[in-house]
């Protein structure tokens, strides 16, 4: 029975995981260059000044923008760090295929899922764990900052939330002895947290707030 837990425990820990993935972000505002300046002739034209200097919520929004990879390495090392905080000895920790995020400026985003994370456990009194988890399919959300940006971070909320097609399976190998493990995963749609990003260039990092992972995102 103590050895079940056990397994049931890392299979929930895996699909937070997963699913910790709000964004917010932020940047520098951007510079302008000496053309920009109206001569010295000339009086200034505020219109164009305004159109010139983006707002920190707009530099925000336009580096949120676009199409991100998740870096799987980093989240199951954090993954592996988390299980042996609460007493697990974790033997190994690996990550395959791929966690994408698009990000459209104008409210919405669509995540897609294809990764399997599997973990060894030495559970102790000879017995060694092996748990795979596949997360699979697609979900959509609408999002806005639940305050204004700045040029440092922001924090995200979302709404409308679409995941009927995303898909967890679980198998857990005990001494040989197999077995599936029909664990549901919090929902998505019930996970609205504000959720808090930095974005710099081509790099974003997401944390939800009370979470202990932080994804690393890069563009593609």
């Amino acid at each position: 029975m103590r050895r079940h837990r056990g397994a049931a425990r890392i299979a929930m820990t895996i699909g937070c995981l997963a699913l910790a993935l709000a964004f917010t972000g932020c940047t520098a505002p951007p510079a302008t260059s000496d053309a920009d300046e109206p001569a010295a002739s000339q009086p200034a034209d505020p219109s164009a000044t305004d159109e010139a200097q983006a707002s920190p919520t707009e530099t925000a929004t336009e580096c949120v923008d676009g199409d991100w990879t998740a870096d799987l390495d980093d989240l199951v090392g954090q993954l592996a760090e988390q299980l042996t905080s609460t007493g697990m000895n974790v033997t190994s920790a690996d990550a395959t295929g791929t966690q994408t995020l698009s990000i459209g400026r104008e409210g919405v985003m669509g995540f897609d899922a294809d990764m399997t994370f599997v973990l060894a456990v030495d559970m102790g009194g000879g017995l060694t764990m092996t748990m795979t988890q596949t997360h699979g399919g697609s979900l959509q959300a609408d999002w806005e900052w639940s305050d204004d940006a700045t040029a440092d971070g922001g924090t995200v909320r979302f709404s409308n939330f679409e995941d009927s097609g995303y898909d967890v399976q679980t198998a857990v190998d005990i001494n040989g002895q197999s077995a599936e493990m029909p664990i549901t995963p919090p929902s998505v749609a019930a996970a609205d947290v504000p959720t808090v990003v930095t974005c710099d260039g081509d790099t974003l990092t997401t944390h939800p707030q009370g979470s202990p992972f932080t994804t690393s995102w890069t563009r593609t």
